[in-house]
């Protein structure tokens, strides 16, 4: 397991990006559909925490084959740079799709593995534009990777259980959620019985077709996960 901030130091990651930054006119509608701008940010070396959201003033110069040079403007410290190679720069802020482009390259040049992008149900729309944003710079349709969209737990009202939203303190746990669901921690059994739950509910989702592509509300994971065997409620 990897987060963003781990992945876009990688040496693999950046040398994906210096590639692919000759090419990114072809995908930039792909990847900012509203303005053709891919978003990238790169924070105020002050360490004041600027940078600029959609990055009207940011500029990026290709300067040779494993050397970018990133400008904008901080409204504290005023005009900075950095320099972007394969093992130095600092924080590389992509936009969502433009990470998601980079990440997807990255992970197909390791060649004799079968790499498999799982997502929730809530990723099908951006999936299509990192799909097209992926032949827009060379990748044939063959090469494309192969895509697996699980079941998303929501909300009563329909939107998607925001874990970090909830965490934050900017949105309530909904009626019928758990605890448990934001920290395993809190789940009121042992965690050898959870883990139990946990793949036996796997098994259950796994074995047909109308329990995995389909959404679950918070309050049915709660009770299918509170008996040792159980089926979705149709």
């Amino acid at each position: 397991m990897e987060t963003y901030s781990q992945q876009q130091e990688s040496v693999l990651f950046r040398e994906t990006w210096l590639r692919v930054l000759p090419r990114l006119d072809a995908a930039r509608h792909w990847l900012a559909p509203s303005t053709g701008m891919p978003h990238l940010r790169v924070p105020c070396p002050q360490s004041c925490g600027w940078a600029e959201k959609y990055a009207q003033r940011t500029r990026v110069d290709l300067a040779g084959r494993s050397l970018a040079r990133v400008s904008a403007v901080c409204l504290h410290h005023g005009p900075y740079a950095a320099t972007i190679t394969p093992t130095s720069g600092g924080y590389l802020d992509l936009a969502t799709l433009y990470r998601n482009m980079v990440k997807e390259l990255a992970a197909l040049a390791e060649s004799g593995v079968l790499q498999v992008m799982v997502k929730g149900t809530d990723w099908m729309p951006g999936s299509l534009l990192v799909d097209g944003a992926l032949q827009a710079v060379g990748l044939s349709r063959g090469q494309l990777p192969a895509r697996l969209f699980c079941p998303m737990i929501v909300a009563e009202t329909g939107a998607k259980l925001s874990k970090s939203l909830i965490c934050s303190g900017d949105a309530a746990l909904p009626a019928g959620a758990e605890p448990w669901m934001l920290d395993t921690r809190k789940w009121p059994g042992t965690m050898g019985e959870f883990a139990d739950r946990l793949l036996s509910l796997a098994g259950l989702l796994l074995s047909h077709p109308r329990h995995f592509f389909r959404s679950y509300s918070a309050a049915e994971l709660s009770r299918l996960m509170s008996v040792p065997t159980g089926s979705p409620t149709t």
